[in-house]
Order: C-alpha cells, then sequence, then structure tokens
C-alpha cells in the first residue's frame, strides 16, 4: 500500500517513512521474508521515479532476496527490476565499474530468458526493455529502437500498462540523448498517458 501510495503521489514522504520504518522491523526481527517483500516494493518505486542511485544501493545490499520471496510473480518483477539497475547503472559508469554493473546485469538477465524459454510470455516485455537498453550501453542504436518498440508493442498487447509507460519513458530519455527531440517529446507524452491511465498522477505532473 505504502508503494502504491508512493508511485501514485498520495502522502509520499509518510509512506517512505513507512517502509523504512516495516525494513527496520523485519531485519530486527530477522523476517527476511518480509524485508524481502519490501525490498521488491522499494526498487519498483525506485525505478520508475528514475532514482537510479538508490537502486543500485538497494539491489547490493539487499542481497539474493529471490531465496526468500514466496511469491513467484514477486521473485520475477524484482529480478527484471534489479537488472534494469544494473544496466543504468553501467551506462553511466566507467572503467572497472562499468564491466561489473554489465556482468551483473547480463548475470540477471539470464534468469529472465530462463523463465522464458521456459514458456513464461509474461517476461518476454521485460528482455525486450532490458536489449533495449543493453542496445543503449553498447552503442547499437538500430537496435535501441528496435527493441523499445518490442517492448512497448508487448508491454500493450499482454496488458501491463505501467510497464508499457516505463518503456516509453525509458524510450524518451534515449532519444532525448540522442538529440531527437520529435520522438523524445512523443514518447514522453505516451508515457504520460500510460501512467495516468494506471494511476500514477505523480509521474504526469
Amino acid at each position: 500500500l505504502s508503494s502504491v501510495k508512493k508511485l501514485r503521489g498520495l502522502d509520499a514522504e509518510a509512506s517512505d517513512k513507512i517502509l523504512d520504518s516495516i525494513l527496520a522491523t523485519a531485519a530486527s526481527t530477522g523476517d527476511f521474508s518480509l524485508s524481502s517483500l519490501f525490498n521488491v516494493m522499494k526498487l519498483e518505486v525506485f525505478v520508475f521515479y528514475q532514482e537510479w542511485k538508490k537502486a543500485v544501493d538497494l539491489v547490493r545490499k539487499a542481497g539474493n532476496v529471490r531465496l526468500f520471496l514466496s511469491s513467484f510473480f514477486g521473485a520475477v518483477r524484482y529480478t527484471f527490476f534489479e537488472a534494469l539497475t544494473y544496466v543504468k547503472a553501467a551506462q553511466s559508469a566507467s572503467g572497472w565499474k562499468k564491466r561489473q554493473m554489465k556482468k551483473c546485469a547480463l548475470q540477471t538477465i539470464q534468469l529472465i530468458k530462463g523463465w522464458a524459454k521456459n514458456g513464461n510470455v509474461n517476461v518476454v516485455h521485460y528482455l525486450y526493455i532490458l536489449d533495449a537498453e543493453l542496445a543503449v550501453l553498447n552503442g547499437k542504436n538500430k537496435k535501441a529502437k528496435e527493441s523499445f518498440n518490442a517492448a512497448i508493442t508487448t508491454s500493450s498487447r499482454n496488458g501491463f500498462l505501467h510497464d508499457r509507460a516505463l518503456a516509453h519513458e525509458l524510450a524518451s530519455a534515449y532519444f532525448k540523448a540522442q538529440g531527437d527531440d520529435y520522438w523524445g517529446n512523443y514518447h514522453i507524452e505516451c508515457s504520460k498517458r500510460c501512467y495516468q491511465e494506471w494511476g500514477c498522477n505523480k509521474k504526469v505532473e
């Protein structure tokens, strides 16, 4: 509930305090299942608000939360956010740190590829988003554009409105960085419409 409030811009500061309080309680009592669940929720907030430094700090400190999550959906969701966080960290890093972040990203992406290979169609749009960001990292512009388009189409077709919004937002940042304001503005407007439809009004401001 707290993470939903944060995403929708409702009493965001109080939501942060609630999440931090629950995480502290879980840590002090050794409740790894609870702390892992709330790490998933907090990481989702960081990703949707593009707070990549906070996101990478969380995934480095949290460890392998998949070991303690009872929900497979939660484990898959966390893995996607974890992989995306590492890719974004690699994009802004250099030297050995860039190589380290990229290696962590590729290792995490292999888990998602395994789920897709086993027939989980709900992770396909995750892979397209990650492929797009990896292409950005590697300077492969044609691949980035194709993968962003595929991510948007797939997330829309499969009913993942919030992930479509994220894909549009990431695509907008890519095109803006390339100096392409036309497509950058197009994707940010699409992103805003998706966020508004999803109910995340804070992202539309």
